[in-house]
């Protein structure tokens, strides 16, 4: 790759190799024996750091996770920032400049796009403005946590991770408007209503509304949030690119170039997780159990970094996100909560109307306004920088200038899409709320603090112990009437007054529960509706495959305790398969090896175990049958089929048996959807013998369903690959409790999953110091550490490690001293 070839980092080795051949590889074993030994990738001893306000002692347990004893917040926050950078220093780095748009600098040409995409949306440029609002108390606790970083990384030495030498880059300085950044990319990420809304504009060039909520359909089928007859709406106001070579044509951007960061976040069907609470009725020991697991991207090193804070009026341990001076998730000692996404239409796509005169100005409700404009420069790796004009309208940025998606659907001649998104506002100050939580001294402060949250809005599941167990969904979203105009599901038209937002839906209107009296609280991203307010948080709610699965298990059983907690968690049963499983049995095949699959078959009921050859040749037969229905639509499929698994709408028209979506019309019979399922049964048997062999009972899901970690950027780079990344055999699918999302379309491998449990905790309220978490690498980003990736095995069977405030053994230990 060019960015690899100009690694600054080799450029003087290489010039000096003009000698001999064994006279390199002496030096060059020199250099790396040099490098291993003055590499800083397991901290111990004492440091001297004048900054600090007193001294800091950390300990390391035998789960590798640091004891932070400090005699304030600031010098506690201060010891997390150096030790994420010490840790994490390049997955930091990768972030900053992923959040500021600044990855071209170092990468090159081929993240300009995404770094386009961020400067727009003005990610660094709302961090700023919100973090100038901070409280004063919380703007010194962020600059203590930022000194941390960028002590960490000065005495790192010359020593830095492989990733810095890679690419000619060194660490670059870490601010407070930084970390609020970060807060920002995660909303954006967990928040993708968007790119919903751009799908059914773009479908509603080719389809009518009804058939466009037959692709996407509502989450209760044939009741959908709203009535307009929108894809009517576009095409009566001429929306449309009028030409077919540029509408038609597949997006530059798009699938996601060699490097795996140039996605745009967001828009990522399944990015949830699972929590819920039992109380103690329902447990053996009488006191509330509590479970969480996000549902993140998985990446090398992982998301998450495990710490333990203590300072007077701070006593908190779990899991932080290197980058946010917080424990996220995680424990004190007297409560412990989760978090899954609730997942509220907070975005909202606005189609501006261009003067052709005037390219300053759009329409306005009441007369031509003027855009707000701004310059962005680009700087790029061994190419010119790139200028460009960012516009704004009342509603936000316009992103069709700098998303090819948008662009390509519209006359961007007369027309431009804005966004409008809650997590921009001013007024943010989501991470002032985590400063608050961790500070909390029960569950009632702990309740307050969560006002504060801003974005993303999440489903939060809180126990103490007192035997209290709670539900409370935090956040801000726009306040919308059911079946009155958009409700969000596809762009409005921005001149339109009767489409903007109005006013925010009070936090004392959003979901909330406590103690109630079925014994039990679950999250999993499904429809959550206050008891005060029956307008839905959106109309694009995850289908509640795993809801209804928690649900099952949680009644299975008149009791619970943590080996129960355990097998939930590790649960495989996919409700998303069970409803087709009658069509997959009665598949009839005309090959021989069809016909021994479905022998093997017969007794599959949808629980997708590694060892299961059922497991795989359903999947198979499940994606083949998916692209039969849906293919039709061309790249409108081919492009977001893996973002979209398509499951719901598949699951809904094969309940008619002659369902027009099964008719293949390619051909000139009708088909029905027992012939569209024969056909793709027979092109799963084909493609599973070419990729495994031709004895289906050596075929086992587990060889096929490949967790991956990716590492950023290096995932798809030949060796680099190979050596940044972790692997791992994994059950489930994009459906089950324990899941493993497929990539579909979206890999060479479709059964590949790259969004599973980022993270997995229990929290036993009976005694807090037997929580347990786990998740899929090790604490450590240097990946020539074992810690790089000790926890990956353990995570892929569902083991876990001890979570405690007072470990039973303590190894190595790090001083920060004054003086």
């Amino acid at each position: 790759m060019k960015f690899l070839r100009s690694a600054l980092g080799f450029k003087p080795l290489i010039q000096g190799c003009a000698w001999t051949v064994s006279a390199c590889l002496v030096v060059i074993v020199i250099v790396g024996v040099a490098y291993l030994v003055s590499a800083k990738t397991s901290l111990s001893g004492a440091r001297t750091i004048n900054s600090l306000g007193d001294g800091v002692v950390i300990t390391f347990d035998a789960s590798d996770i640091p004891h932070i004893q400090a005699k304030t917040s600031a010098d506690a926050l201060f010891a997390l920032g150096y030790l994420h950078a010490s840790e994490r220093s390049w997955q930091m780095e990768i972030n900053r400049r992923l959040a500021s748009g600044r990855l071209s600098e170092i990468l090159g040409k081929e993240t300009v796009s995404i770094d386009r995409f961020i400067r727009t949306l003005g990610i660094k440029h709302a961090a700023e403005k919100q973090f100038d609002r901070y409280p004063i108390a919380a703007k010194r606790l962020l600059q203590s946590y930022a000194d941390g970083v960028n002590t960490g990384n000065a005495h790192l030495g010359w020593a830095l991770p492989l990733e810095y030498f890679l690419t000619g880059s060194k660490p670059g300085h870490w601010s407070p408007s930084d970390s609020v950044a970060w807060m920002l990319m995660m909303a954006l990420d967990l928040g993708g209503n968007w790119d919903k809304e751009l799908q059914r504009l773009e479908l509603s060039q080719f389809l009518t509304t009804k058939q466009v909520w037959e692709v996407l359909p509502p989450y209760t089928p044939g009741n959908p949030v709203s009535n307009v007859d929108f894809a009517k709406m576009y095409r009566d106001n001429k929306v449309f690119n009028q030409n077919p070579q540029v509408r038609n044509q597949k997006s530059n951007s798009l699938p996601s170039t060699e490097l795996s960061i140039n996605r745009v976040p967001g828009g990522q069907e399944g990015i949830g997780s699972n929590n819920w609470a039992l109380n103690g009725r329902l447990t053996v020991s009488g006191k509330p159990l509590l479970a969480n697991d996000p549902h993140l991207g998985l990446s090398a090193p992982a998301i998450w970094y495990v710490a333990h804070l203590e300072a007077p009026g701070l006593n908190v341990i779990g899991a932080t996100l290197p980058g946010i001076p917080a424990v996220v998730l995680g424990r004190t000692d007297k409560f412990a909560w989760s978090f899954t996404n609730t997942g509220p239409d907070v975005q909202d796509l606005y189609i501006e109307q261009l003067d052709p005169k005037n390219p300053g100005v759009y329409r306005g409700p009441e007369g031509l306004l003027a855009f707000k404009v701004r310059q962005e420069i680009i700087d790029i790796k061994g190419a010119e920088p790139l200028r460009f004009v960012v516009k704004e309208t009342s509603h936000g940025p316009i992103i069709s200038e700098s998303y090819e998606r948008a662009k390509r659907v519209i006359d961007t001649d007369r027309f431009a899409l804005a966004l409008r998104w809650t997590a921009l506002d001013v007024e943010n100050q989501s991470v002032v709320g985590l400063l608050e939580m961790n500070q909390a001294a029960d569950l009632t402060t702990f309740k307050q603090a969560l006002r504060k949250n801003y974005a993303p809005m999440q489903n939060v599941v809180m126990a103490d112990l007192d035997g209290n167990i709670s539900y409370q969904a935090a956040g801000v979203t726009p306040k919308r009437t059911l079946h009155q105009g958009l409700y969000g599901v596809a762009p409005a038209l921005g001149w339109e007054k009767q489409y903007d937002w109005t006013a925010y839906v009070p936090f004392d209107q959003l979901p909330s529960s406590n103690n109630p009296d079925s014994g039990w609280i679950a999250t999993a991203n499904q429809q959550v509706l206050a008891s005060n307010d029956s307008n839905p948080l959106t109309g694009d709610w995850e289908h509640p495959t795993r809801y209804d699965r928690i649900v099952d298990l949680i009644k299975d059983k008149s009791v619970h305790d943590l080996d129960s907690m355990k097998a939930m968690q590790a649960d495989t049963l996919s409700l998303g398969a069970t409803p087709l499983l009658d069509l997959f049995k009665s598949s009839q095949s005309k090959y021989l090896l069809g016909q021994q699959a479905l022998q093997l078959s017969k007794d599959f009921n949808g629980d997708m175990r590694v060892d299961s050859a059922s497991a795989l040749i359903f999947n198979a037969w499940a994606d083949q049958l998916t692209r039969k229905l849906f293919s039709r639509l061309g790249y409108l499929f081919t492009e977001t089929y893996g973002t979209r698994s398509y499951r719901a709408p598949l699951m809904i028209q094969l309940q008619n048996p002659n369902s027009p979506w099964c008719d293949d019309p390619t051909t000139a019979s009708v088909e029905s959807c027992a012939e569209a399922s024969n056909t793709a049964f027979d092109l799963a048997v084909e493609q599973l013998s070419k990729q495994f062999g031709s004895d289906p009972q050596k075929w086992a899901w587990g060889n096929a369903h490949i967790a991956v970690s990716e590492h950023r950027p290096f995932s798809k780079v030949p060796l680099l690959g190979s050596l940044f990344n972790l692997s791992q055999s994994f059950p489930g699918d994009s459906f089950t409790v324990n899941v493993g999302r497929l990539e579909l379309l979206k890999s060479q491998n479709a059964f590949e999953t790259k969004q599973a449990p980022s993270l997995r905790t229990l929290y036993d309220l009976s005694d807090l110091e037997k929580s347990l978490f786990i998740y899929q690498t090790g604490q450590s980003g240097w990946v020539q550490n074992k810690l790089y990736r000790n926890m990956s095995t353990l995570w892929a069977k569902n083991e876990y490690l001890p979570l405690q405030m007072k470990p039973e053994k303590v190894g190595r230990q790090l001083e920060l001293n004054t003086k």
